[in-house]
């Protein structure tokens, strides 16, 4: 039994090595991806940008004779953005903590149906409403702001496509350190309601449901203790298909638990579970007893092995019993000399080893010493 047991041990740490070396190979790859991927856009952003300077300098001193850029295989590519570049990229985890904190950290103040201004771009001071929001590359997408004209390569195209277009007007996400809140908020002099740029919203009332496994909070306006109300989710009305099973049939309650079985029987597990697999831990009494039965056996025949008595055992005992018999030696004094001679000479090669000759050591008798 003791073997199985090892058997299920040993399994369970290969098991847990395994999953652990993958874990690690998952990361290196995924760090190796986001690389790459940082390097190309880096790269791409690059040469657009010596592009783009020689193509001015060029168009200032030809001035009139400046040749058209927009044609041949750009004719419709002029102006546009790599899809890779339109996509943000993953940034690590402390510029992630980094840009967040401001809006929450982990509990973020800022959510899909906010209302936001941008501060930066070509769309400096226009409003709108958050599409997407991504936390990985920590920007926002606003509806209809922002927008570029992004080149989908053919390979990217699908044949059961509908929208063929090489070329697609989307919108860029937007870093969230680009935009801030809109709230409209009430004069208290005039009355009159305006929208207004909200600096700084931090997290209140914060509430965790250990049932749910959730956690709720408010956003308030420092200062002004004005509660910002969270955007109002569209609800999302499921119809049903005729493969679909009705809800009410699920919620009909048709189990009636009672003391006398188990909800289920015993043998659900061996469905949900290989009944021989090596990570089992559960085993059946008949198993149980035969390795139980062969682990006496097995202790049995180490006892009965001891007890045995071959030629080469009892001559083992014999020289013990005549050793014990002849009992302690005794040193005898030419032992005692000869000993004490080996003594001297090591002594005499140790000082020499060292440098001190016999007559240069120090004196063992003690010195009087007068003022």
């Amino acid at each position: 039994m003791q073997k199985v047991i090892k058997r299920t041990v040993l399994a369970e740490r290969q098991a847990a090595r395994r999953l652990k070396s993958r874990k690690e190979k998952n990361a290196r790859d995924e760090a190796r991806n986001a690389r790459d991927q940082r390097n190309y856009v880096r790269k791409d952003e690059m040469d657009h940008l010596k592009q783009a300077r020689w193509d001015r300098r060029e168009d200032y001193e030809l001035g009139p004779l400046a040749p058209r850029r927009d044609v041949g295989d750009w004719t419709d590519k002029w102006g546009t953005l790599n899809s890779m570049r339109a996509k943000g990229q993953e940034l690590q985890p402390r510029e992630k903590e980094k840009i967040w904190e401001p809006w929450g950290g982990k509990f973020l103040n800022i959510v899909v149906g906010d209302r936001v201004v941008i501060l930066d771009g070509r769309d400096k001071g226009k409003i709108g409403v958050i599409k997407d929001l991504n936390k990985d590359t920590a920007e926002v997408t606003v509806g209809g702001l922002n927008l570029i004209d992004v080149e989908i390569p053919q390979y990217m195209i699908g044949p059961d496509e509908q929208d063929t277009r090489p070329i697609r007007t989307m919108e860029k996400p937007v870093s969230v350190k680009s935009v801030r809140l809109v709230y409209p908020l009430t004069d208290a002099e005039t009355g009159i309601t305006r929208d207004v740029i909200v600096k700084k919203v931090v997290t209140s009332g914060m509430w965790f449901d250990k049932h749910k496994g959730t956690a709720t909070w408010s956003r308030i306006i420092p200062g002004l203790d004005i509660k910002i109300p969270w955007p109002k989710k569209e609800s999302v009305k499921n119809k049903d298909e005729p493969d679909d099973t009705l809800r009410i049939d699920v919620e009909t309650k048709t189990f009636v638990p009672t003391l006398l079985r188990p909800p289920m029987p015993g043998s659900v597990i061996d469905e949900l579970r290989n009944k021989f697999s090596v990570f089992r831990t559960r085993h059946e009494p008949e198993y149980i007893a035969a390795k139980e039965e062969e682990d006496r056996l097995k202790e049995e025949r180490k006892r009965t092995s001891k007890q045995m008595r071959t030629p080469l055992k009892e001559a083992n005992r014999l020289e013990r019993k005549a050793k014990k018999a002849l009992g302690k030696g005794k040193l005898t004094e030419e032992m005692l000399e000869k000993i004490g001679e080996l003594v001297s000479q090591k002594r005499q090669l140790a000082m020499e080893a060292a440098g001190v000759s016999k007559e240069g050591a120090v004196s063992e008798e003690p010195v009087t010493v007068t003022a």
